[in-house]
């Protein structure tokens, strides 16, 4: 892979990753288009480490506190305080406690669905397909949120994190937005614009700090040999810089009421590639 064929899939990365348009789904295009097939595994870890870099640059405030609100907690339980009192003490906590409750049928759905991704991956009609689906979530994610939404994180609920944890998992598969379902969930729940955003982007550290665990085996193994470590680094900068801007139009998005524009998007784009899987193209 040279350093232009990593930019670009960096750039791709960074700015769907966070955009509601399917990193997976748009990666698979773009490696089609570009004939950019080798060394995925490495690539793919380090420009998804790119875009939990951008997450924690834009939340740095945020996320300092809820690592301050986690170490609080597992003090207070170490000292025998319940775990319902040392979460409750402070909406940061609670906050806490929704990400690690909403992570939890994310990580079991995407071991349970790793055999059928594989081969959906593979797919360009299956990547079609499940944009389109995109397209619907964002669809029904602008009219909750047009339903006018007034509560902040921490009064979402175990029961209403679960659910985006759901909406979460469901996107292992290529082509279902992450950021998408998982702001359209909490818009049904109830949660402000910005703040269903704001949970989106900080469910997205665990997850992708998971994922790249269970990788990074693997990415030890193939290394950054054969001429591979330059380009590499460049898409893992190029994910960083366009993650970065991704968020900040999707929080400029949700607050203009313009979220609709990004199921258009995946309308028209998932329909192009249903037509380019069936023509054969």
């Amino acid at each position: 892979m040279d350093v232009v064929k990593a930019v670009v899939l960096g750039v791709v990365q960074g700015l769907t990753e966070f955009l509601p348009v399917s990193s997976s789904g748009h990666l698979v295009i773009a490696r089609e288009l570009l004939n950019a097939q080798e060394a995925l595994l490495s690539f793919d870890v380090l420009v998804h480490l790119g875009t939990l870099i951008a997450v924690v640059l834009v939340f740095a405030r945020d996320v300092a506190r809820l690592v301050t609100a986690a170490a609080g907690i597992v003090t207070d339980v170490a000292r025998g305080t319940g775990l319902g009192k040392a979460v409750s003490r402070d909406g940061w906590r609670k906050t806490v406690f929704l990400i690690v409750v909403a992570s939890l049928p994310t990580a079991a759905m995407g071991l349970a669905l790793e055999p059928i991704v594989e081969r959906l991956f593979a797919s360009k009609l299956a990547v079609g397909i499940f944009l389109v689906a995109t397209g619907l979530v964002l669809w029904l994610g602008d009219r909750w949120s047009a339903a006018g939404g007034r509560l902040p994180v921490e009064r979402l609920g175990p029961a209403g994190a679960l659910c985006v944890g759901v909406a979460q998992g469901l996107a292992v598969v290529p082509g279902f937005s992450r950021s998408g379902a998982t702001i359209s969930a909490g818009l049904l729940f109830g949660l402000r614009r910005e703040d269903a955003a704001r949970f989106s982007f900080l469910l997205s550290i665990p997850v992708i700090l998971g994922a790249s665990a269970l990788e990074l085996p693997d990415l030890v193994k193939a290394g950054l040999a054969k001429g591979f470590a330059a380009p590499f680094l460049a898409g893992a900068l190029a994910s960083v810089v366009s993650g970065y801007v991704a968020i900040h139009l999707v929080f400029s998005a949700l607050r203009r009421g313009r979220f609709m524009v990004f199921a258009v998007y995946t309308w028209l784009v998932g329909a192009a590639v249903i037509a380019w899987a069936l023509l054969g193209a």
